[in-house]
């Protein structure tokens, strides 16, 4: 139901639009003044007919208008907004969806349509939910050091001094030369300046303290001249932060080569009789148990004071040097401002943590499969776009099914000052200005994306220094505005087979074509009962991913029993069964299009080619779904039994800072264990087929009109 006070607003609007007194209204429709005075402040409970009365009064365009969409019963869809940008579309879809209803409760559907009525009516449910919600991400995703906080922080206003936002050291969030985030964060508007933190588990946290203390024991002990002995470090960030919680900062570099300062750690291991007393100390000083601050808020009214405190308080808290504050795994900020001015949506920004070795994460991942994300890649200018963005673009090309992704992703070429005016046209000819080399830059970053294959990813430049943020803002808006354009594009082409279908069944030939249609997918459906043979191991991605990584990488993995924040082995488990299920289906999946698209070209088909487009589109959603389910299975069946094989990640952790090749010998480790897991990979081959008959063969035979109601699904 719309509030009474909003429609009150759009009445007011209407009335002064057409230059009407509220008495003169009143005395159109006999009633007192007080009752106008009423109906636009949203007083009491009016009812559509009051409303209506009103508008009939006013008589204009608009508000006959405003009368049309405030007598929209909402049956299926939430009643949105009135001041809704999608409004229209979205009262075509319900309509739509009405009619659709009305015909699937009648006595006689034919059968060759009850299954196109049913994929109808869900297609336009997914585009109408979308498009209702108003709720979007700009996720920014760099190598550490890349600049991605920066501009992430000028594009969004984050600063301390909105009337000098072109000073780098006013940043909001914590800023420098890399290494400085702990985590990701999350940036949105509010009523009010805050933070809240989701903490790291304790247990995490103590593990993080083991790792620092062996680092600065080996360190000690051991030939400080070697490289390795810096492996057992946790992440520099994260060094930094449990030291300025346990009161044990890092020792200051002297100038000049002087000598270094005296490590207050390594001096408070001396003083420790083992190696697990050291460990209990720094644990000891962290007092986790009176870390216990989930959330803060700024008290004060005034906004330039409100930013400095929430800029000193944010570096605190992902320094470590809160004393309320445990280490964070998630920060969230509330703003008192908008993110992106002149727009209607909801932005969330999200700094992710910087890329440390490989982007494939499930946190990035999962930002890049998100819907309603746009992902800017952010890259150096003369690695643009770098190598870890590109591999982490090719891997979700190869596990995931999702033709709209790349139009999701951007990638944001960050300058410096004179990094355009070097630029140069295949002609050897200058860049005439800034504008010119941004181009030229742009356009090299399409074509190196385009020669491996990754199409329809765009590109744009920055210089957090000295470009205003309003074009990037403007470039980024645009990305959302086109996946919203293209939702509502796609449920008008429902709509229209909405009203095609129900044309379609007055008519005896478009019954036949569909008839003769649904007959051949039957025929399909039934021949490609069963999945071409698993290709590869189910494990052969994640074989690769371990001797690909740092060393130090795969042994933190081990040690938490194959679940890092930088390396997760199950996340790996999952995206080489999705790969093998995308080749799997790809056969049958490409002689299914082939059989649509045919028809599509063919005249005498007409009558089906609304009909014939949706489906095309949801052979798609189905083979998408298939591959979601084989990552699924693939982990709840074997996470279980690899997370809890402890003898094999001691053995793994065992086997680190021993001079062997720690990757291979980890590989070989789990390779053998996967090979002993018989009942497991037969239990998900069981599930995939299972998979391939319910998300793919169960939705093409609904389409067609009828299910095999003897196979189990």
């Amino acid at each position: 139901m719309v509030a009474h006070t909003e429609v009150g607003a759009l009445l007011t609007d209407a009335r002064t639009e057409a230059k009407q007194t509220q008495k003169q209204l009143a005395d159109r429709l006999a009633v007192h003044q007080s009752r106008v005075s009423r109906l636009e402040a949203g007083e009491g409970d009016p009812a559509f007919e009051d409303y209506a009365a009103y508008l009939d009064a006013l008589g204009t365009e608009r508000a006959l208008y405003l009368k049309k969409i405030l007598g929209v019963h909402w049956q299926h869809l939430p009643c949105p907004s009135l001041k809704h940008p999608d409004l229209t579309i979205l009262i075509e879809a319900e309509e739509a969806l009405e009619r659709l209803d009305t015909f699937r409760q009648g006595d006689s559907v034919p059968q060759v349509l009850a299954g196109q009525a049913d994929l109808l009516f869900r297609r336009l449910l997914e585009f109408g939910e979308f498009l209702l919600s108003l709720d979007h991400r700009i996720v920014y995703v760099g190598e550490i050091g890349v600049g991605k906080t920066t501009a992430a922080c000028r594009q969004a206003g984050l600063v301390t001094d909105p009337a000098n936002p072109s000073d780098l050291r006013t940043m909001m969030l914590d800023t420098g030369g890399g290494r400085t985030t702990l985590c990701d964060v999350f940036v949105q508007a509010g009523d009010r300046f805050s933070l809240n933190v989701d903490p790291l588990a304790d247990e995490e946290v103590y593990r993080l303290v083991a790792e620092l203390c062996r680092s600065i024991q080996e360190k000690r002990d051991g030939d400080t001249t070697s490289g390795s002995l810096a492996d057992f470090k946790p992440a520099e960030e994260v060094e930094r932060a449990i030291r300025n919680m346990a009161r044990l900062p890092r020792p200051a570099r002297r100038k000049g080569g002087a000598n270094p300062a005296a490590d207050p750690a390594a001096e408070l291991g001396a003083t420790c009789s083992s190696f697990d007393d050291f460990k209990a100390e720094v644990a000891s000083r962290l007092a986790l148990w009176r870390r216990t601050r989930r959330s803060v808020e700024f008290e004060g009214g005034d906004q330039i004071a409100g930013r400095q405190w929430l800029r000193d308080t944010f570096t605190a808290i992902n320094n470590g040097r809160h004393a309320d504050f445990s280490l964070p795994g998630k920060i969230t900020i509330t703003v008192p401002f908008s993110l992106i001015v002149d727009t209607s949506f909801n932005i969330t920004i999200v700094d992710t943590r910087g890329v440390d070795g490989s982007a494939i994460r499930p946190d990035i991942v999962g930002h890049l499969k998100n819907k309603r994300a746009v992902t800017v890649l952010c890259s150096k200018w003369g690695s643009a776009p770098d190598p870890s963005l590109q591999d982490v673009l090719k891997h979700i090309a190869e596990t995931e099914v999702d033709p709209a992704l790349f139009s999701r992703v951007a990638v944001l070429v960050l300058a410096r000052a004179g990094d355009a005016l070097s630029m140069r046209h295949d002609s050897g000819e200058s860049a005439g200005d800034v504008s010119d080399g941004y181009e030229i830059k742009t356009e090299q970053v399409t074509d190196a994306l385009q020669r491996i294959g990754l199409l329809g990813v765009e590109s744009t430049a920055y210089d957090a220094a000295s470009d205003s943020p309003t074009d990037l803002t403007r470039f980024l808006i645009g990305k959302v505005r086109a996946l919203r354009a293209a939702q509502a594009a796609a449920a008008k082409a429902t709509i229209a087979a909405v009203d095609q279908m129900l044309v379609n069944v007055e008519e005896a030939q478009a019954l036949a074509t569909l008839g003769a249609i649904n007959n051949e997918l039957k025929i399909f459906a039934e021949r490609h009962k069963l999945l071409k043979d698993r290709s590869k191991p189910i494990q052969t991605r994640l074989l690769s991913a371990v001797r690909d990584r740092h060393p130090r990488t795969v042994w933190a993995a081990t040690r938490r029993a194959g679940s890092f924040w930088n390396f997760d082995v199950y996340q790996h488990i999952g995206d080489g069964a999705a790969a093998d299920a995308k080749r799997r289906c790809e056969p049958a999946v490409s002689g299914l299009r082939e059989i649509i698209e045919n028809h599509l070209a063919d005249p005498s088909f007409e009558s089906a080619h609304s009909f014939l487009g949706q489906l095309l589109d949801d052979v798609s959603a189905w083979e998408a779904d298939f591959v979601k389910a084989a990552r699924h299975h693939a982990v709840a069946i074997f996470k279980p039994a690899l997370s809890n094989a402890s003898d094999l990640w001691s053995d793994c952790d065992s086997k680190y800072g021993l001079g062997l090749n720690y990757k291979d010998e980890i590989a070989s480790v789990i390779e053998a264990w996967f090979d002993l897991q018989g009942d497991l990979q037969n239990e998900f081959d069981r599930r995939i087929s299972r998979a391939w008959r319910s998300s793919v063969l169960k939705p093409l035979r609904t389409a067609s009109g009828t299910i095999a109601q003897q196979e189990a699904i």
